[in-house]
C-alpha cells in the first residue's frame, strides 16, 4: 500500500497543524508537564517524523472546527452566489450562459478535464485560503494562551504585544482567507468561461436545440 499526501494537504492541514502542535508544546511547557531537555534528548529523526504525523493529524482535527470559526466570526464572508454575481458583473455575456449556475466542484472538474496545469491555479489557490482559515483557529487559541499570561504574568509585557499582534494576525487571517477562497470561484468561471461547449453539459435543451438547428 503507498501512501501519498500531495502539497494541497500539506498546505492545507500540515502547516495550521504545525501551529496548533507548536502551542500546545508551548503550554506543555509552561505547565511543566514536558520538560525542553527530554525532548531534545530525543532521536532527531524520531523527532521530526512525529512531529510531521502529528502536525497532519492535528490539521485534519482541527479543520472542522475552522470551518466553523469562520462562519460565526464578522467581516464579510463570500459565497458561490457572490462569485457569480461577480462575474457576470464584470462579463455580462455569461450572464444568460447555463455554466455560471452549476456549483463549483463540478466546474472544477471540468477544467481538470480540459486543462490540468490550469486546474492547479485554482487548486493552489484553495489551498491558500483554507491555509489560511485553518491557520485562524491556531491563532485564536494562541491569543487565549497569551491572554491568560497576560493575567497569570511575570511577563505581561511581552504577554501584551503578543495578544495584541495574534489579534491583528487572527482578523487578517479569517478576512484574507475569505477574499482567496472568493478568487478560486471566480477564478473557475472565468476559466470556465472559455473551454468549448462546457454549456451542453449543463443545459441538455440547448444541447438538442443546437443539434437540432445542424442542416
Amino acid at each position: 500500500m503507498t501512501l501519498a499526501v500531495g502539497l494541497f494537504d500539506l498546505v492545507t492541514y500540515g502547516i495550521p497543524g504545525a501551529l496548533h502542535l507548536s502551542l500546545i508544546m508551548y503550554v506543555l511547557v509552561r505547565l511543566d508537564v514536558v520538560g525542553l531537555a527530554s525532548l531534545m534528548s530525543a532521536p532527531s529523526v524520531l523527532l521530526v517524523i512525529g512531529a510531521a504525523v502529528a502536525s497532519y493529524l492535528l490539521g485534519h482535527l482541527a479543520h472542522p472546527l475552522s470551518g466553523l470559526l469562520d462562519k460565526v466570526a464578522p467581516r464579510r464572508n463570500w459565497n458561490a452566489d457572490d462569485a457569480r454575481q461577480d462575474f457576470v458583473t464584470r462579463v455580462p455575456a455569461a450572464r444568460d450562459r447555463a455554466f455560471v449556475r452549476a456549483d463549483t466542484s463540478v466546474l472544477l472538474a471540468a477544467v481538470e478535464l480540459h486543462d490540468k496545469e490550469a486546474a492547479g491555479e485554482i487548486t493552489r489557490l484553495q489551498g491558500a485560503g483554507l491555509m489560511l482559515r485553518n491557520s485562524a483557529l491556531a491563532l485564536a487559541f494562541a491569543f487565549v494562551v497569551a491572554t491568560a499570561e497576560l493575567v497569570a504574568g511575570p511577563h505581561r509585557g511581552t504577554a501584551a504585544c503578543s495578544a495584541a499582534l495574534l489579534l491583528v494576525s487572527f482578523t487578517a487571517a479569517i478576512g484574507h482567507g475569505r477574499r482567496v477562497r472568493h478568487w478560486d470561484r471566480l477564478k473557475t468561471l472565468e476559466m470556465c468561461f472559455w473551454i468549448p461547449d462546457i454549456d451542453d453539459m449543463f443545459d441538455p435543451g440547448h444541447r438538442g436545440a443546437r443539434a437540432g438547428s445542424r442542416p
